[in-house]
């Protein structure tokens, strides 16, 4: 090392002609050994980094052309662009070109394309399939869906049918029931406010009996209660003196009319007797006015007595009368009568009691029709219309009950911001009581032939709801392992099932569990990814 910096500092003499190059060659050897020895260095440290990096670089350009679909490669690692279905248990595959049916709202409708349907036998498309659609569309809003789903790969294929069973794919055909569709809402019942009466005496007096009691049912006429009231002995009275007058000034009028005397004496004769009738007009409109009917052209030719004793007995049935002991019930008796057949629902008033009328007593009501309201959300009330269906049940029990709908509230509740409906259900039996909650169901409509699978085989995604068709040749012997993507348009459902406005016919079989897989199957493709092999 010594030496080296010496000769850098301290150049030697240029050698001579008899020692050519003999003094620096020893110096240039060693040099290029010590650069060859950092360059072998510098490729140990710089070659494992390059490696990484370019497969680093390799593995983001595979991933930007596979949507980092790692099952896109064959079952020996090929690139998905050699082989996209090697090893795998499904793949999505392009179907016939999608034709949109504006009408239904759906991707290659089976109403108007029967060749798309999956039946061993073409089907027979009727008038009666587009008007049973037609109903269900109107009945209320249904979903749509969107016609971006053309994008949406038709079918996925397996590769067998072992492939199948390992996904874990369930089946069953599409079929035909009838479906009830309805608005539920709570509901309370009530008895008919126009058959509900509260009954008070027309004139004050004393309770003198009570024949009714609570609970008791009645019949229109029949008599509650007999009250004793002055008031109506004095318009009997004023009534028997009027009916006397009259005959009396009549007789007067007879007598003179052919009697030789002035005509002054005749006209006033026949004033008194028009005055007379006058009077025992007002006496009798007084009675009725009282609710004791009477006619004093009825009692022509009954002498006092007997008209004392009718009057007595005034407004009182003959079995009542037979009743009463004739030495102790008084003449001023005004009964209480019951304004249409009905039940009992309150009583409060005892023998003996004054009463005014200003008090209530008693309150009758008619239980063989009721009043129900129901509480609707503004969202469903919109398809509702007078006259339409309505069910109900009480809370706790199990018999339903089954009216019209007769009138629709124009407002919503401010508490509640619900619409409240109303509907009248006959009551003949009596087992509804008044006052009851419950729950309603306004029938929009029933459909007696409805398609319907069960509600697992409806996915939704991408803006569409799919149903999964199996293949019409699935089953043949080298048949295609395909499910085909039908878009459909749901109505009704109750949990368990679902009904299927338009998409499917009956028969298909279709795919129940396991179908949320070939959705996600079905939507993670993307159009450039999608095979197209045939059948």
């Amino acid at each position: 090392m010594n030496e080296s910096l010496n000769a850098v500092k301290d150049p030697q003499p240029p050698p001579t002609q008899h020692e050519p190059g003999a003094a620096a060659s020893p110096p240039r050897a060693d040099g290029e050994a010590k650069g060859a020895k950092a360059w072998i260095g510098w490729l140990r440290r710089a070659v494992p980094t390059a490696l990484v990096l370019m497969a680093l670089g390799g593995l983001a350009y595979w991933g930007h052309h596979t949507g980092w679909n790692f099952a896109a490669t064959g079952g020996h690692g090929s690139p998905a662009g050699h082989d996209d279905t090697a090893g795998k248990l499904m793949w999505a595959e392009a179907g016939a070109d999608c034709r949109w049916c504006k009408a239904h709202c759906v991707l290659d409708c089976p109403l108007d394309y029967p060749e798309v349907v999956q039946l061993p036998k073409p089907p027979a498309i009727t008038p009666a399939d587009g008007e049973r659609v037609r109903r269900a569309l109107a009945a209320r809003t249904r979903p749509e869906n969107d016609p971006a789903c053309q994008q949406v790969p038709g079918r996925l294929r397996f590769a067998s049918q072992e492939a199948v069973e390992k996904a874990g794919i369930d089946i069953s055909p599409a079929w035909q029931t009838s479906v009830t569709e309805v608005v539920t809402a709570s509901g309370e019942l009530a008895f008919d406010p126009t058959r509900v009466a509260r009954l008070s005496a027309r004139v004050p007096g004393t309770a003198w009996r009570v024949t009714k009691k609570v609970g008791d049912p009645v019949r229109a006429g029949e008599v509650l209660a007999l009250i004793d009231a002055a008031e109506v002995g004095k318009a009997k009275a004023e009534f028997q003196q009027a009916l006397v007058q009259a005959r009396l000034k009549r007789q007067a009028h007879a007598s003179i009319k052919d009697a030789p005397v002035s005509a002054q004496q005749k006209r006033e004769a026949e004033a008194a007797m028009r005055d007379a009738e006058v009077r025992l007009n007002s006496a009798e409109q007084a009675l009725v006015n009282l609710g004791l009917p009477i006619r004093a052209a009825d009692l022509q030719g009954l002498a006092l007595d007997a008209v004392a004793e009718r009057l007595q007995r005034l407004g009182l049935s003959d079995e009542l009368v037979r009743s009463l002991d004739p030495a102790l019930a008084p003449g001023t008796l005004w009964p209480l009568r019951a304004p249409f057949d009905g039940m009992i629902l309150t009583a409060d008033v005892i023998a003996g009691e004054v009463v005014g009328a200003s008090k209530v007593l008693f309150v009758v009501a008619d239980p063989r029709r009721m009043w129900l309201t129901l509480h609707v959300p503004p969202d469903d009330a919109r398809w509702l219309m007078v006259g339409q269906q309505v069910r109900f049940r009480p809370d706790g029990g199990t018999s339903e009950f089954t009216g019209k709908l007769t009138w629709i509230g124009t407002t919503a509740d401010e508490k509640t911001r619900t619409v409240p409906v109303r509907a009248e259900l006959a009551n003949d039996d009596g087992r509804l009581r008044a006052f009851t909650f419950g729950l309603g169901k306004v029938v929009l409509r029933e459909e007696p032939d409805a398609v319907v699978v069960p509600s697992e085989a409806v996915q939704s995604g991408g803006g569409c709801q799919f149903v999964f068709v199996r293949d019409k040749d699935f089953l043949k012997p080298g048949g295609p392992k395909v499910f085909h993507a039908r878009t459909v348009r749901v109505g009704a459902r109750d949990g368990s099932n679902t009904e299927i406005i338009v998409g499917v016919l009956p028969g298909e079989v279709v795919a129940t569990k396991g179908s949320a897989l070939l959705l996600n199957e079905l939507l993670k493709t993307k159009p450039a990814q999608v095979t197209t092999t045939r059948r």
